[in-house]
């Protein structure tokens, strides 16, 4: 299996403890949890040849193998490894609710400086 990396941005008070909830509730142990801003651009393209600051910074990302999952689809990606959440993974890929994640991380996006 390859990397298994949660990238988030550890400048944001918000994110860095979502993230730390997230890592607490992982089952997996092969997923690492990681600011990018602890990244050069460099280690952000052996990520994943797409992976940038700039995308790093607008989502989190999720690298599952040579795959990447940004923002709600990373979030849903991960849930099927959180501990007391693993039941509610099928619903995250019904109909309309990738829009509606989306939606509630572009809010929680554009309101996480007030949120921390």
């Amino acid at each position: 299996m390859g990397k298994n990396i949660f990238l988030y941005d550890g400048d944001c008070g918000f994110c860095s403890g979502l993230a730390t909830k997230l890592s607490g509730l992982s089952l997996d142990p092969n997923i690492e949890f990681k600011s990018f801003r602890t990244l050069s651009s460099r280690e952000l393209q052996e990520l994943h040849p797409s992976l940038n600051e700039k995308l790093a910074a607008g989502n989190v990302q999720y690298i599952y193998g040579n795959m990447r999952y940004p923002g709600f689809f990373a979030v849903r990606r991960l849930s099927h490894s959180l501990k007391g959440w693993r039941w509610a993974s099928p619903i995250l890929y019904l109909p309309l609710v990738p829009i509606l994640g989306m939606f509630v991380m572009s809010i929680l996006k554009s309101i996480r400086s007030k949120v921390q």
